[in-house]
């Protein structure tokens, strides 16, 4: 019984190293991941345990790893808390893993944390927690960083987020920045901060980054995407993720979104 376990963990592991090798990471990447695992079509209790060693593997020691650990819609009485994350939030089962099995950077966002391993994560420990979007935000170090953003079974939709923090670089004329208060663990006392956050001014429009993405392929942009059972996984670089999205947000300050 114990060698059909561990023969079918060693499939697993097979399957999914060559999926994530075919979106092109590779020894000392810098990855941003996003995750929805249910597209994997895989009923397996250590499903994250395996992908995580996966991406170790892949990127080795030199290489660096982070993930959102978001906690957007949390309750008004919410106290953010670097060292704990909810369970009742929207975060992947793949970051949680992550989260509670590794020693892990985290930043101080108690919107948009991100979490992370290697020594590219480190700045995640000095991002602000005033805001989550634009200049010295995680977001920015990620694309000075060379960054790939990787999204593991999820679409552009769930997982583009860094589209959000370009938006507000540009200064879209759908969105506004309002003002958020936030309470959160400061040295193991409750404080209260303002959070600036880049908001939709109304209902009228909704984000259509699945488009984006075939629209900035077309451009020029170099992406990378494999089938799964049902979903897909695609893979591009920061750097190339913002220059041909900003390209077209200039010709048209609509092109994120669609009307609804």
């Amino acid at each position: 019984m114990l060698k059909k376990h561990l023969s079918k963990s060693r499939i697993i592991y097979s399957f999914i190293y060559n999926h994530i090798k075919k979106l092109k990471v590779k020894k000392s990447d810098r990855i941003i991941i996003h995750a929805d695992l249910s597209t994997f079509g895989i009923i397996n209790k250590n499903l994250s345990k395996i992908i995580l060693k996966v991406l170790k593997d892949l990127i080795g020691k030199k290489g660096t790893i982070i993930m959102p650990s978001y906690t957007l819609g949390m309750q008004s009485n919410y106290i953010y808390n670097k060292k704990k994350i909810p369970q009742k939030t929207n975060i992947s089962i793949l970051t949680k893993e992550f989260f509670n099995t590794h020693k892990v950077y985290r930043s101080s966002s108690p919107l948009h944390s991100h979490i992370g391993i290697g020594k590219e994560a480190k700045f995640l420990l000095k991002t602000p927690p005033s805001f989550s979007f634009g200049k010295n935000s995680d977001f920015y170090y990620m694309y000075k960083k060379n960054f790939k953003l990787i999204l593991l079974g999820c679409t552009p939709q769930q997982g583009a987020t860094y589209l959000h923090h370009l938006e507000a670089i540009v200064g879209v004329p759908y969105r506004k920045w309002i003002k958020i208060k936030k309470k959160i663990m400061f040295k193991n006392k409750i404080k209260e901060i303002t959070v600036d956050y880049y908001a939709n001014k109304n209902k009228n429009y909704k984000a259509n980054f699945i488009k984006l993405f075939h629209k900035i392929k077309n451009y020029g942009a170099k992406i990378n995407k494999e089938k799964l059972r049902f979903g897909y996984s695609f893979s591009i670089n920061l750097t190339d993720l913002h220059k041909y999205s900003e390209v077209l947000l200039k010709k048209n300050p609509y092109s994120f979104v669609k009307k609804v």
